[in-house]
């Protein structure tokens, strides 16, 4: 009886320190696990705060001024009045504001 007895204990204290090993298990793992989602949470706001500089960055260098002063570094300058020549078979005289940016002005004047 007293053997059946220690036994009954070595067991109960078994299922105690297994119990005890598990919940300190799952603790560490909840914890790493809310470090990772902090990291990718900190991670996610870096890439928000990236997209962000770079969209501004995008709309500075597609600015009328930045591309202006990129394309005198380049050598550009703005063509001479005669300089112009239309090509679409017409005389000039003709064809004067009749480009398809004039006919789209002239189509929502009328309108």
């Amino acid at each position: 009886m007293l053997k059946k007895t220690r036994n009954l204990r070595l067991a109960a204290l078994g299922g105690i320190c297994a119990v005890g090993f598990l919940f300190a298990w799952e603790n560490v793992q909840a914890l790493k696990y809310g470090y990772r989602i902090e990291s990718i949470r900190r991670e996610i706001k870096d890439l928000q705060n990236a997209n962000t500089y770079l969209k501004k960055e995008i709309q500075a260098s597609l600015s009328p001024e930045k591309l202006e002063a990129e394309a005198r570094k380049l050598g550009m300058v703005y063509p001479e009045p005669g300089a112009v020549i239309i090509l679409d078979g017409h005389p000039d005289s003709v064809n004067a504001g009749r480009g398809w940016l004039a006919r789209l002005f002239k189509s929502n004047k009328s309108s």
